[in-house]
């Protein structure tokens, strides 16, 4: 058996929840068909403002990547997914990438009959993965409402964004959502670089008694985060810094992040992930995992990844991200009332038939931009 079609659909989506800027999610799903009409799934979707690759140079790559994927065997995809990093076209565009191999990973877990998660680590994958609700930069009273609707629906992990407004304003929205949901629920902060290293200290210092989580990228350079991360007592996290294998390396290494958060589309994929991963486990370091507001079948992929990593003392970043087909296929958000261990607040649960579904692939057929088939057989 091996890839006789290569397919590209562009999709164009609101976001779910909807985001502030208005600004529509745009990418591809990329398709890999067997002889026998099996189908794997990856999407690439480079998110504007972080990196350098673009919609546009991204589908670039796969389109010269499919000449190199079609007539491989079944027998070679592992192997193709670990020289993903190699393969030219796809060399500079980690979401390319990221499309390449979840749509090999997708393929493998149908023959083999398990899910990714178990795929990639069957000995220590879970079932279901504690996930987070995010909320924007709203005025305090707003911020208020919102946390308290998420935390009324079950979510126990709530990450508010910072930065942006003087400081004491920032310190008064956090306490002000601290106050309103209580203690049981666990607060992290996002200030996506926003900060200098003066300002991250003052800050971080002032919200020393709230019962942080962490807080993600104060500021701009991994140096400045170590010195932060020095001077207080709040764990930082890593999020834009941590972009490949070096750079997680040299985090850890400078002992500048007590968590790295990661993003499989921007790392390239599930495989260098779950490296990055590992590595960050072996320095004493937690690993948070999330994604990059894509469609269900990124966000599959994040979550399978998560749940491979085994229990974890954090909810991950899986819930928000788009749908342009009409149904969504995202396995089953559980709230807390229907489980029996309701401490960990909402959760995604992986199962063991939990491919894209049906009226997906009807969309595909209709929308697809691109198709290549092996039209020669081998000599």
């Amino acid at each position: 058996m091996r890839i006789v079609r290569v397919t590209l659909t562009p999709y164009e989506c609101p976001l779910d929840p909807p985001c502030p800027s208005d600004e529509p999610r745009r990418g591809v799903i990329l398709t890999l068909e067997e002889e026998d009409g099996a189908c794997g799934y990856g999407e690439s979707a480079p998110l504007p403002g972080f990196g350098l690759e673009t919609l546009a140079s991204s589908v670039a790559a796969l389109r010269l990547a499919s000449k190199y994927l079609l007539g491989v065997p079944r027998e070679r995809y592992g192997d193709a997914i670990e020289d993903l990093h190699r393969l030219a076209p796809v060399m500079a565009s980690p979401c390319a990438r990221h499309a390449i191999d979840l749509a090999f990973h997708d393929l493998m877990a149908c023959w083999s009959k398990k899910p990714i998660a178990r795929l990639l680590d069957d000995l220590h994958a879970v079932d279901e993965v504690p996930v987070n609700a995010a909320l924007p930069r709203l005025l305090r009273e707003d911020l208020v409402k919102a946390a308290m609707a998420l935390s009324a629906e079950g979510y126990r992990t709530l990450k508010l964004k910072v930065g942006g407004i003087p400081i004491d304003e920032d310190v008064a929205r956090v306490r002000a959502v601290r106050d309103a949901i209580g203690r049981d629920v666990r607060l992290r902060i996002d200030a996506n670089r926003a900060w200098n290293e003066v300002e991250a200290i003052e800050a971080l210092r002032a919200l020393g008694d709230v019962g942080l989580e962490y807080c993600e990228e104060p500021v701009s350079d991994p140096e400045g985060m170590a010195r932060v991360k020095n001077a207080v007592h709040v764990p930082i996290a890593a999020d834009e810094s941590v972009v490949d294998l070096d750079s997680a390396r040299r985090l850890l290494e400078s002992d500048a992040a007590d968590v790295l958060v990661l993003k499989p589309m921007a790392l390239g994929g599930l495989h260098p992930a779950r490296t990055i991963a590992g590595m960050a486990r072996e320095h004493g370091a937690d690993v948070v995992v999330t994604t990059m507001l894509e469609t269900p079948v990124g966000r599959r992929g994040a979550l399978h990844l998560a749940a491979s990593l085994g229990p974890s003392p954090f909810a991950h970043g899986l819930r928000a991200g788009c749908t342009p087909w009409p149904e969504d296929h995202m396995e089953h958000l559980d709230p807390p009332a229907s489980r029996t261990s309701p401490d960990v607040g909402r959760v995604l649960r992986i199962g063991y038939d939990d491919r894209i579904a049906i009226r997906m692939h009807e969309w595909r057929q209709r929308y697809a931009d691109y198709k290549d088939q092996l039209l020669q057989e081998e000599v």
